[in-house]
């Protein structure tokens, strides 16, 4: 509060002294609190920074490597492997 405030309340200093006190330990508990919120976001962002690499390791895993065939390679191809999907275009 504003020295003004306590002034105009005309407050004796043992009391102003006890009110600032009282206000003090509010503010410390809220602080604790949002200190203890500011830790569970960054353990949060910490497991979704970890989910997204993860996600992204295994996308790249599964990144289908493509070749480019001539259509004499690609016939040779389905006679000796027939059970391969070649896709012609």
């Amino acid at each position: 509060m504003k020295k003004s405030e306590s002034t105009s309340r005309k407050e004796t200093p043992e009391e102003e002294l006890k009110r600032l006190r009282e206000e003090n330990k509010s503010l410390k508990s809220e602080l604790k609190k949002s200190g203890k919120q500011h830790e569970q976001t960054k353990g949060k962002l910490k497991k979704a920074k970890d989910d997204l690499k993860q996600t992204k390791a295994e996308l790249k895993k599964k990144d289908v490597k493509t070749a480019t065939l001539s259509k004499e390679q690609k016939k040779l191809l389905s006679t000796l492997f027939p059970d391969i999907d070649i896709r012609f275009w």
